[in-house]
């Protein structure tokens, strides 16, 4: 497991802070699910295009 550090403003990230709290979750879950949401993406182009290879 690796851990990130990011710096951002202090209104971005209390925008982001807030936009975690209307969806209830953490600032650590969403950007989790910011991750997996682009890892998803990245993969299923991947296979596209191996598909196309074919």
């Amino acid at each position: 497991m690796r851990k990130i550090r990011i710096e951002i403003k202090d209104q971005d990230y209390l925008d982001f802070l807030s936009i975690c709290i209307d969806e209830e979750l953490t600032v650590e879950a969403k950007l989790k699910n910011i991750i997996q949401y682009h890892l998803i993406i990245y993969r299923n182009r991947k296979k596209m295009k191996n598909k196309k290879l074919l």
